[in-house]
């Protein structure tokens, strides 16, 4: 176990104050957590993800430039990954979703929080699941459930910018952490920050047609089960396989889909295999905040116009589209009456149009007021997947999509997000995503189909879909 000499004196540079953090969390005493946070001068989030990650390390990356809200963490103090639903004879069976609950519960009761931080006592946990509630792969990149703490966080709200260290109790590193981070923090880190500029012209990549003949066979497929009335819809996912003359920059394609994609919660996640999950999603499936609930129901989608007229054109033809409204109250419906049946009276807001930078779709939020004892788990437990996610009814979409896809889905359209000891949290669905490692990329698409949807056009929305990623890997 590492030990900090006598005469340690902490360099004026990340790389030690990193190491310093690693010295820190090795001192494990009997569980004992020490959370300390502080307020810094602002900072580029990509900036400090880019400086601060070590290889091989997890971190969570969740950036909102609408809400000026982003989120940041960094390797994990405390983690729990769920392989399988956990079963005991004595007991009910434990799905993933519950096991990430008693988790929190479990930390929560273990750390302290210094009398002279700031803040207010709040921690915050990291969290992601795959779309399947089984392993159906070999070598997976993320199992069933992830969640953890981290042992350094940054938080964004606005112009606050707060940055958190959740490390074991040790007097002499606990003094020289709150040291370094007094001592112009962001300013260290930004001087630290080398991004790579290469131009575009230095990383080249082929698409062949041909990778989208299965989308279309899984699409005649689907109407199949239809016209058969075994199927209401169904969504069918494709995977698209790219590979480069030379290794994907992660950071710059976070920051290409932030500058491409205001409007969206741009999003990365990774394993300590350096595979990466990215993404710009539109959808937010739970936000909770003061005992506020607010769910997304968004589905059915038209491009954006060249113009002003014709934007408008495409976004009246989009709300008047009877196959278009009818997908998307499957979903709405959904949302609606799960979370009536916990009791959360949940009311609709009207219909409206949600427009991004190449894409519209038609959105209703959906909100409700927490009443009870319920959790962010409890209520994600019940709104995972929705039906634009799987298809309705959801069961049998699902064994559907398990044994038609030709791939793992991975997260790709599952829940990632956040949670915090105060009940509040902000999980969306992981889609217009990309699984990158090295020079490799698999980007996801999915559109949902139900009567009257034609291939053709399909191909045409998940193609736009790609965009989103394809321009950002760049």
């Amino acid at each position: 176990m590492p030990v900090m000499p006598n005469d340690f004196h902490l360099l004026d540079s990340p790389h030690s104050f990193k190491e310093l953090i690693f010295l820190a969390k090795s001192q494990e005493n009997n569980d004992n957590i020490v959370s300390i946070s502080y307020n810094i001068n602002p900072i580029d989030p990509l900036v400090f993800l880019s400086v601060m990650k070590e290889e091989n390390q997890r971190y969570f990356y969740w950036e909102n430039q609408r809400k000026q809200e982003a989120i940041i963490a960094i390797g994990d103090l405390k983690s729990l990954q769920v392989n399988s639903d956990y079963y005991n004879e004595n007991v009910q069976d434990i799905n993933r979703f519950q096991q990430c609950q008693n988790f929190v519960k479990n930390t929560l009761n273990k750390i302290t929080f210094l009398q002279d931080s700031f803040k207010s006592n709040n921690s915050y946990f990291f969290s992601y699941f795959t779309f399947l509630n089984q392993q159906n792969y070999h070598n997976k990149s993320f199992p069933l459930a992830t969640i953890f703490l981290p042992y350094i966080q940054l938080l964004k709200k606005r112009d606050t910018y707060t940055l958190t260290v959740n490390t074991y109790n040790n007097y002499h590193y606990i003094k020289e952490i709150k040291k370094y981070i007094a001592q112009n923090f962001s300013e260290k880190i930004t001087l630290n920050y080398k991004l790579q500029t290469e131009k575009e012209n230095n990383l080249n990549y082929n698409l062949e047609e041909k990778q989208y003949q299965s989308f279309i066979d899984k699409v005649n497929q689907g109407l199949e089960a239809i016209r058969e009335k075994k199927l209401t819809k169904i969504v069918v996912a494709h995977a698209l396989e790219v590979k480069t003359n030379k290794n994907f920059n992660v950071i710059k394609s976070l920051e290409n889909l932030r500058h491409n994609y205001p409007d969206c919660y741009i999003f990365a996640v990774s394993n300590q295999n350096e595979e990466h999950f990215i993404g710009a999603s539109p959808e937010r499936l739970l936000s909770i905040k003061n005992n506020h609930i607010i769910s997304d129901a968004l589905a059915g989608s038209a491009p954006r116009g060249k113009n002003k007229e014709d934007d408008q054109k495409i976004g009246e033809n989009l709300l008047n589209s009877e196959k278009e409204k009818r997908e998307h109250q499957i979903v709405s419906d959904f949302i609606f009456e799960q979370l009536s049946t916990m009791n959360l009276h949940p009311k609709k807001a009207p219909l409206q149009l949600l427009k991004l930078s190449n894409i519209q779709h038609l959105w209703t939020p959906i909100s409700a007021k927490i009443i009870n004892s319920i959790n962010a788990f409890e209520i994600i437990n019940k709104l995972h997947p929705t039906p634009a996610m799987a298809g309705e009814p959801i069961k049998i979409a699902c064994d559907k999509i398990e044994s038609s896809e030709n791939f793992d889905r991975s997260l790709y359209a599952a829940p990632i997000g956040w949670l915090n000891s105060e009940g509040n949290c902000e999980f969306i669905v992981g889609i217009r995503s990309a699984l990158v490692k090295g020079n490799s990329a698999r980007l996801y698409a999915g559109a949902g189909i139900v009567a009257g949807s034609k291939p053709d056009q399909e191909l045409t929305e998940i193609k736009l879909k790609f965009q989103a990623l394809l321009q950002a890997l760049k």
